[in-house]
């Protein structure tokens, strides 16, 4: 769904700037495929996410038998990273993904005497891990959710991957209430992360979407998301930050 939306996003606003500019679907000639975690290299092929944005194929136009030497075809890398993400700065690309939904029909409301506000917290693994050239480890995750235990009562872990007795009791410690989601949906996973007040996100353009379509949250992102030659990407999501935090030594 990430990386759906960087597309989308880019094509609504070139529109937008009058540019001539189609949507090439040819991802979707493939059958989809959920690759299992742990097969090294086996990665899952998606369908098509974003219909509960009310974007449907149909909604793009697409340019029958182009030719890579008559179309300048945008390729995934660090210039269309930096392309989607000043995009979804624009407030008419931003609406086109509009969540209207809170979270009410998945979390159980918060006690009378809580905050109603939650930490999200998103664990990235599952055939993630068959392709990444880096993982966010636990350590990180379970030292970041402690430094907010005191500030919220109430944790959600989303994950795509069930996550281990050991990691819940760990990541959960310091706080009242905790939910680990492992099981929802894209569309689902992305609400949750989009209505908490704070956000800690992997390394994943589905993290990062999220927080950038949050305006409410404190949102904080791994310093390196790459590894090797790959770290180039990290320009243009560096470029969008601000402050950064300082960790105690």
């Amino acid at each position: 769904m990430g990386a759906q939306i960087i597309s989308a996003a880019i094509y609504f606003s070139l529109r937008q700037q009058g540019r001539s500019v189609y949507a090439d679907f040819s991802y979707f000639d493939k059958a989809v495929h959920l690759a299992t975690a742990g097969q090294t290299g086996e990665v899952s092929h998606w369908d098509w996410q974003l219909n509960p944005f009310g974007l449907r194929k149909e909604t793009f136009e697409i340019l029958p038998d182009y030719s890579r030497r008559k179309v300048k075809l945008i390729e995934d890398g660090p210039q269309k990273m930096l392309q989607g993400l000043r995009a979804l700065q624009q407030p008419e690309v931003r609406t086109r993904f509009a969540i209207t939904l809170g979270t009410e029909d998945i979390l159980p409301p918060p006690p009378p005497t809580f905050f109603e506000g939650y930490l999200c917290v998103h664990v990235r693994r599952g055939d993630y891990v068959n392709v990444a050239s880096h993982l966010v480890s636990d350590a990180e995750f379970f030292h970041l959710a402690g430094k907010f235990a005191g500030l919220v009562k109430r944790i959600v872990i989303v994950s795509d991957s069930p996550t281990a007795d050991a990691f819940q009791e760990r990541i959960a410690k310091g706080y009242e209430q905790a939910f680990f989601l492992d099981n929802v949906d894209a569309f689902t996973a992305h609400r949750i992360m989009r209505n908490a007040r704070i956000l800690v996100c992997s390394n994943s353009q589905f993290s990062l979407i999220a927080a950038l379509l949050n305006p409410q949250a404190l949102v904080v992102l791994p310093k390196q998301w790459f590894g090797g030659k790959d770290r180039a990407i990290e320009a243009p999501i560096h470029e969008a930050c601000g402050f950064q935090i300082l960790d105690s030594l």
